[in-house]
């Protein structure tokens, strides 16, 4: 396992401190195929989807699942907490399993639940950057991009300026606000 730290980069997420989102699985499925199916006709073809545990790894394996490639995971963490309104350090830790291949070639999906700075892909796809190949492109796809997201992602369904509670956390104990119906992908 490969241990690396990312210094601070990336925006400042933006809160309007109401309450926060919270799509439920059905959305989050239906958002992940959405991006599985952006992502079909990338030129050169997607050989393999890198899902960011925690909040990456459930979207990263609908996309893979729809794309039948292989799906890998990858650890990083800036937020030492799930407690609401947190702002990113930007200080990323990014955990690399042994089991990931030693060289990816063609296009390389980074995914992950939320971009909220920008740091965590940043920090991911740096750690990475040495196990890509001349002819690797590396794209970075989220269920939501909060509005304060400088850096990334390459596509994303939800554009939000609050905390969103995803499904595969804890549970929030006040109220929420659902999300549209997931309908296309957005890009920068």
């Amino acid at each position: 396992m490969t241990d690396t730290t990312r210094q601070p980069t990336g925006g400042r997420r933006l809160f309007t401190r109401s309450e926060p989102y919270a799509p439920t699985h059905y959305q989050c499925h239906d958002a992940a195929r959405l991006l599985a199916e952006s992502a079909a006709g990338f030129d050169p073809p997607v050989t393999a989807v890198v899902g960011i545990a925690n909040g990456g790894t459930r979207p990263a394996t609908v996309i893979a699942d729809c794309l039948n490639v292989p799906l890998y995971n990858v650890s990083a963490r800036h937020n030492r907490t799930d407690a609401l309104w947190q702002q990113a350090t930007g200080n990323v830790s990014v955990i690399l399993p042994d089991t990931l291949p030693d060289r990816f070639d063609g296009t390389v999906l980074l995914v992950d639940d939320i971009a909220g700075s920008g740091a965590t892909f940043t920090a991911v796809a740096h750690a990475l950057s040495q196990r890509f190949g001349s002819s690797a492109v590396p794209k970075t796809l989220a269920l939501c991009r909060n509005a304060g997201c400088t850096e990334g992602p390459d596509g994303w369904i939800w554009d939000v300026d609050n905390w969103v509670v995803f499904p595969w956390e804890t549970t929030h104990a006040g109220d929420t606000r659902q999300l549209p119906v997931p309908k296309k992908v957005a890009t920068p």
